[in-house]
């Protein structure tokens, strides 16, 4: 019983030293704000790899202790949920080729993200997306191509240990807003997508 309790003791220890990452909860993105856009009278097909879908971001928040940002699924949301604004339809596929018929593939990628958790807590919370988009024919040649920096910082609410959680979710969408609204701006006003 005693050995048995010493294994226990042990592997629970070792786990702690190896670390702990915990999943970020994020809130589902919201419409950004995108005024007087004319949507492009296109059906585009939204092309988000797995690999994208699937992206996580880890932040060591201590010695022990690592948390993950889950943001190729806000960035599979965000781009579902806005690109409607900027084209007359918008579809998943699942390739630069699709089956189904459409104009235009949009297929986002997340060129670089990182975060600034404070050590000490009454430091700003910051983060930094960078989103690129290129867009193909249908026949999968592309025809443009954007790449934008989105910015956002807060000092609301400073906190430090599982309190902290919330805010640098928030933190962390705020950048992705920024930088999706950009690309969104972008691509309706690209001179390659106008109909002659």
């Amino acid at each position: 019983m005693k050995k048995r309790w010493s294994i226990i003791a042990t592997t629970l220890f070792l786990a702690v030293l190896a670390g702990c990452t915990l999943p970020l909860s994020m809130e589902p993105p919201e419409k950004i704000a995108l005024t007087q856009l004319q949507p492009h009278p296109y059906r585009a097909g939204l092309y988000i790899p797995a690999e994208l879908r699937e992206t996580l971001h880890v932040v060591s928040t201590s010695p022990v202790d690592r948390m993950s940002y889950p943001i190729g699924d806000q960035t599979q949301q965000i781009f579902r949920l806005n690109l409607p604004a900027v084209f007359q339809e918008v579809i998943a596929v699942d390739s630069r080729t699709p089956s189904q018929p459409v104009d235009v593939i949009i297929e986002p990628s997340i060129v670089k993200f990182d975060v600034k958790v404070p050590m000490p807590a009454y430091n700003p919370y910051e983060a930094n997306m960078t989103y690129h988009v290129d867009v193909y024919d249908r026949s999968g040649e592309k025809i443009f191509a954007q790449t934008a920096v989105g910015r956002a910082q807060s000092s609301k609410g400073l906190m430090s240990g599982f309190s902290a959680r919330k805010i640098c979710a928030t933190v962390a969408l705020m950048a992705m807003n920024d930088s999706s609204k950009q690309i969104m701006e972008g691509l309706a006003e690209a001179e390659e997508l106008q109909q002659p």
